[in-house]
C-alpha cells in the first residue's frame, strides 16, 4: 500500500510524508473498515524502512496530495523504529471527492498526552490555516497541606503550514513516481555523474539537471529515468550501487544539490537547452554541427581535461560485411575513405566511402560509434575505427568540468566556459 516516503521541513518541523499507491477511490468509509490495518502496515513500514524521524506529523499522500495525517504523541519523538508500539493515531479525516484541501476543525484536549487527531490542509491547497488546538493549562493551588489541581482549556493558534516545494512525476518501469524536484536532482545526479567527481562538478550538473528539468516542465515532456529524457536512480537503487561507499557519496551528492538548491540557467531570459555529454575531443561541438539549429551559448570552445577519462580513445572494429549491411552498400578490403572535412570542434563533418558521402553525425549514430570524432585504419577484414571522446561533444563536458574543478574552477565558472553568455539564476 505505501509506495514510498520522504522527509522533508516544513519551517522548523520534520513531516514524513507516506505516498500511498491507490487505484481505487480513498473513501472514507473503505478506510473506517480497514483502518487497524492500516495503522498497522504504517507502524510496519517505518520500522522495515528504519526511519529516523524526529517530527510529530505524518502526512497521508495519495495520487498527488495530502488526504490526511497521523499525529505522534510529543513523548513518542526520538526515534520510531526503538519499539512496536508507537502511539499514531487512530483516526484521519478524509476529504471529499474534490481532493482541493481539508477541512479545519478544532477539539479540546484535557489531558496532553493524548494524541492530536487534527488533520492538516492539502500541500496542493491555497494554503489555509491549519485548525486552533486547545490545550491545557493547570492552576495549581496550597491549603496547608492540601494541593488541588484544576484543569480549563485556551485556544492556541497552530501556525500555517505551506508546503511550497515542486514537485516531478517520473515514468519509471514499475511506474510512475512523484518526487520533490530536489530529491529528484539528487537521483539524477548520481546517476549522471561519477560520485568519485570533485564536488564542484557536481554542484555544476546539479544546475545543469535542473535546468533541463524546469524547461521539461514548461514544455510539458514526459520526464523517464534513462537517456530519453534524464537518467534516474532511487535511494535504493543508489544503496546497491555504492556499497559500502554509500554514506560518503551520499553525503557529498546531498551536499551539492543543497549548495545549488534552486539554481537553473537561462539565456535572454529563458530556459537554456541544457545539454551536456561525458568526454569531450579537446573541444565541445556547436550545436549547430550535431542538430542544426544554432544557440548562441552552444558553441565550440576548448575543453582541455578530457584525457584525464581512461577511454578518452578508443578503437572499434567493424568487418567489412557488417559495415557493407550497415551502410547498404558493398565495402571491402579496396574501398576508399576519405574524410573530406571536420567541424570547428574537430570531428568529421562528411566522408566519402566508395564516392558516397555521409554526414559524420549520421555515420556516428549508424556504426554506434563513440564519438563523431574518428579516424579509419582498414585491415584484412574490416576497418578499425579510433575515436576521442564520448557522446555528441555539445555543452559541457562532464570529465572536462571535473578537471576543471580538480584546477581550482568552481561550479559558476565551470558553467560560464561551457554555456557562454547565460545567467544563473535561482528560485
Amino acid at each position: 500500500m505505501i509506495d514510498k516516503y520522504e522527509i522533508k521541513y516544513i519551517g522548523s518541523e520534520q513531516v514524513l510524508y507516506l505516498y500511498l499507491d491507490l487505484d481505487s477511490e480513498f473513501s472514507r468509509s473503505e478506510f473506517i473498515k480497514k483502518k487497524d490495518e492500516f495503522i498497522d502496515s504504517v507502524k510496519k513500514f517505518i520500522k522495515e524502512k528504519n526511519i529516523l524521524f524526529t517530527g510529530t506529523v505524518i502526512a497521508i499522500v495519495v495520487k498527488g496530495l495530502v488526504v490526511g495525517n497521523l499525529y505522534l504523541n510529543n513523548t513518542e519523538k526520538p526515534n520510531l523504529t526503538l519499539n512496536n508500539t508507537l502511539a499514531i493515531n487512530e483516526v484521519i479525516k478524509i476529504p471529499d471527492k474534490t481532493l482541493v484541501s481539508l477541512e479545519s476543525q478544532s477539539k479540546e484536549i484535557i489531558d496532553e498526552n493524548v494524541v492530536n487527531t487534527d488533520s492538516l490542509d492539502s500541500t496542493y491547497s491555497k494554503g489555509e490555516k491549519v485548525s486552533n488546538v486547545s490545550k491545557p493549562t493547570k492552576k495549581v493551588t496550597s491549603n496547608n497541606d492540601r494541593v488541588s489541581t484544576q484543569t480549563s482549556t485556551r485556544k492556541v493558534s497552530e501556525p500555517e503550514i505551506i508546503d511550497t516545494n515542486t514537485y516531478v512525476n517520473i515514468h519509471r518501469n514499475s511506474g510512475v513516481v512523484t518526487l520533490e524536484l530536489e530529491e529528484y536532482i539528487k537521483g539524477v545526479v548520481a546517476a549522471e555523474m561519477p560520485l568519485e567527481f570533485n564536488i564542484e562538478a557536481l554542484k555544476a550538473q546539479s544546475i545543469i539537471a535542473r535546468t533541463y528539468t524546469y524547461k521539461a516542465l514548461a514544455r510539458g515532456t514526459k520526464l523517464t529515468d534513462n537517456e530519453s529524457t534524464q537518467s534516474y536512480k532511487s535511494d535504493d537503487e543508489l544503496r546497491a550501487l555504492w556499497g559500502s561507499k554509500y554514506n560518503t557519496y551520499i553525503n557529498k551528492l546531498t551536499s551539492a544539490v543543497k549548495d545549488t538548491k534552486g539554481m537553473y540557467l537561462t539565456y535572454n531570459g529563458e530556459y537554456i537547452e541544457a545539454v551536456y555529454h561525458s568526454t569531450s575531443n579537446g573541444k565541445t561541438e556547436s550545436a549547430e554541427e550535431v542538430w542544426g539549429n544554432a544557440f548562441a551559448y552552444l558553441k565550440s570552445t576548448s575543453s582541455e581535461y578530457d584525457t584525464t577519462n581512461k577511454s578518452f580513445q578508443m578503437d572499434k572494429f567493424i568487418s567489412y560485411s557488417e559495415l557493407s549491411s550497415l551502410l547498404n552498400t558493398n565495402i571491402n578490403q579496396d574501398s576508399e575513405f576519405k574524410i573530406l572535412d571536420r567541424t570547428v570542434g574537430d570531428r568529421v563533418k562528411s566522408i566519402s566511402i566508395n564516392g558516397t558521402i555521409f554526414n559524420g553525425v549520421n555515420l556516428r549514430n549508424t556504426l554506434k560509434l563513440r564519438s563523431a570524432d574518428f579516424s579509419i585504419n582498414k585491415t584484412d577484414d574490416g576497418v578499425i575505427f579510433t575515436t576521442k571522446g564520448y557522446g555528441h561533444g555539445v555543452g559541457m563536458s562532464q570529465y572536462g568540468a571535473n578537471g576543471m574543478a580538480n584546477n581550482g574552477y568552481n561550479y559558476n565558472q565551470i558553467l560560464e566556459h561551457y554555456y557562454m553568455g547565460t545567467k544563473l539564476e535561482k528560485k
